[in-house]
């Protein structure tokens, strides 16, 4: 079947209505992940089916889905929103740190090209950058930087991040650099966009001085993951049921939440919004 491609803009905030989505279903190897302090390692069938959940829950909420074949079999490779940065005039490929998944980042560029996004930018080495830490609201890119004195990080550096915010400067995009803890290698674990203006975010995790302007849906000690979601729309997000006291904080801000189990990715820290590379949003 021939896709219709996208036409720009494509994505200029985490927050706006998911239209198109490419995912990846997890290998056998999923189980390999290595699991958060004090979780069990993931179960490679409980996660398949968890992520047939997942993408059912999104056709049925109108998205349409672009599922990718397994290039590796890898761990990693169902973390898709890792390989690129959506930005209103196109896509931005990513270099994660891990070697093994430059495969899975060149099956989703080939992908996005064969959807007509067009590639405005990418990470060359010795540039580190994975696309998951970065989240778009309008007009601006939220992007992780190391706590001074927490020391180097396991995922983006800075010939990454500098890469990036050149691009993002030539769309007419400010980047915000935000200091998060060492334990946190995604900025979108602990910070995410719920609507324009609003973002759900664990405060131990992330220092948030300089998202100054933004309303802060803080979730509690203990599930600090529960600030990783993925966005459906404006105030409409996809969260992990496990974190029952964050979505009831999240429907208290008004934030309508569509609560699946993902608790096999959840084990090694990841939530909805790892699963998920938006590719248009309205």
């Amino acid at each position: 079947m021939t896709v219709k491609p996208y036409a720009a803009p494509y994505l200029s905030s985490d927050a706006g209505a998911l239209a198109g989505a490419v995912v990846l279903r997890p290998s056998t190897a999923v189980d390999q992940l290595p699991p958060v302090a004090g979780e069990p390692s993931p179960i490679a069938d409980r996660a398949a089916e968890q992520h047939a959940v997942l993408v059912r829950t999104l056709t049925d909420r109108g998205v349409a889905v672009h599922a990718l074949a397994p290039v590796s079999e890898a761990p990693t490779e169902s973390l898709v929103a890792d390989c690129a940065v959506l930005l209103p005039n196109g896509a931005v490929i990513a270099r994660p740190s891990q070697i093994e998944r430059r495969n899975e980042v060149a099956a989703v560029e080939r992908h996005l090209v064969d959807l007509g996004i067009p590639i405005v930018g990418r990470i060359d080495a010795p540039g580190l950058l994975d696309a998951t830490d970065v989240a778009v609201g309008p007009g601006r890119l939220f992007v992780g930087v190391p706590r001074p004195g927490a020391g180097l990080r396991r995922r983006s550096n800075e010939l990454g991040r500098r890469q990036l915010e050149a691009i993002a400067t030539a769309q007419g995009l400010r980047v915000v650099e935000l200091a998060v803890a060492s334990d946190v290698p995604r900025l979108r674990a602990v910070f995410s966009f719920v609507a324009g203006d609003v973002v759900i975010a664990a405060p131990e995790k992330v220092d948030l001085v300089a998202a100054a302007g933004l309303k802060i849906v803080e979730v509690p000690r203990g599930e600090e993951l529960a600030a990783g979601v993925l966005a459906l729309g404006e105030r409409r997000v996809l969260a992990n049921i496990r974190f029952r006291e964050s979505i009831a904080l999240l429907r208290k801000a008004k934030v309508a939440v569509e609560a699946i189990d993902l608790w096999e990715f959840g084990k090694a820290g990841f939530g909805p919004f790892s699963l998920v590379l938006a590719v248009k949003r309205g």
